[in-house]
């Protein structure tokens, strides 16, 4: 019964505040835009009477979550292009250090993380190269010793010398 009580009271109350709205917006430009928002503000404040929710009561509230989703969402996809650009430079940095050692890459692959601290550390890096041990000798000293290194030689071909 109390929701009931509740359900009612808060019709009449966005009722009022519908028709205010309605009384104050800005003519016939906005219209459909200005009745969509009463019906969807209508629609949650009768859904939320019905289902006990509680809408904050201070519409600060609100509208911090929404900038710290926003912030959130936003800092995700600035780590995940500061990873890409990272590990790209990581691998050309690589290719061009065995280049000028005279080591001859196919492929060179840096598989990279940010821990919690905002560091970014090189996990693992695989590298396709005409020269196994020069790659397996210089690899270490350039990358450390915690990644992980993966060096495959390419196989000459056939008849060639």
């Amino acid at each position: 019964m109390e929701s009931l009580k509740t359900a009612v009271l808060s019709a009449c109350m966005l009722g009022c505040g519908a028709g205010l709205v309605s009384m104050i917006s800005p003519g016939k430009s906005m219209e459909r835009q200005m009745h969509f928002l009463v019906s969807l503000l209508f629609a949650v404040g009768l859904m939320a009477a019905f289902t006990q929710f509680e809408l904050p009561s201070d519409p600060g509230i609100l509208a911090q979550e929404m900038l710290e989703e926003q912030t959130q969402a936003m800092d995700e996809r600035i780590r995940t292009a500061l990873l890409e650009q990272t590990k790209t430079g990581t691998e050309e940095a690589i290719r061009r250090k065995l280049e000028e050692n005279g080591i001859h890459c196919t492929a060179v692959e840096a598989t990279l993380h940010i821990d919690a601290d905002n560091c970014i550390h090189i996990s693992k890096v695989t590298v396709t190269c005409d020269d196994f041990a020069g790659a397996n000798a210089l690899l270490p000293d350039l990358l450390g010793e915690e990644a992980e290194i993966c060096v495959t030689q390419i196989l000459p071909e056939m008849g060639s010398p």
